[in-house]
């Protein structure tokens, strides 16, 4: 029985640690990043699965677009732009941290791409992401279909 319970609290434990921190701001804003984190868990394990394997922490910020901060080999941060919170579209946030965890699997992996390149790559990911959704706001895949058309411009 001892045996049991310590093997259950070994696994609750490695679910603690390996949980991703969401920063707390605004008015309950870290509820609606775990709102995207449980649609994208829905909608998409394996893009689930890449962002925790890529991202520990979650971290908002007033510049004019969601961006991120990593290195070579270890997890990083999605940085959420206010702007993005205050759409109260709980799919954006989800295409923001599907995106954005991209960017960190490149960075993580150490893969030297052209950062056009790269970016169209994060937003066909984002547009996988967002043909999987049952009812996205029409504006979500046309911004994708837009940065994409002007990456390749």
């Amino acid at each position: 029985m001892k045996g049991l319970l310590l093997i259950c609290l070994l696994f609750l434990n490695n679910l603690a640690y390996s949980q991703i921190k969401v920063d707390k701001a605004g008015d309950g804003w870290q509820l609606k990043i775990d709102s995207a984190f449980q649609l994208i868990k829905k909608v998409d394990v394996e893009k689930y699965q890449l962002i925790d394997s890529v991202c520990e922490r979650v971290e908002f910020w007033t510049s004019g677009f969601s961006s991120n901060e990593g290195s070579y080999g270890n997890k990083g941060t999605i940085l959420v732009a206010v702007k993005d919170v205050q759409l109260n579209s709980i799919n954006n946030l989800a295409v923001v941290l599907v995106h954005e965890s991209l960017h960190l699997h490149v960075l993580q992996k150490g893969y030297i791409i052209p950062p056009e390149q790269e970016e169209a790559w994060c937003y066909r990911y984002e547009l996988s992401f967002i043909d999987k959704l049952k009812n996205p706001e029409p504006w979500l895949k046309q911004h994708a279909i837009t940065q994409l058309t002007n990456i390749q411009k």
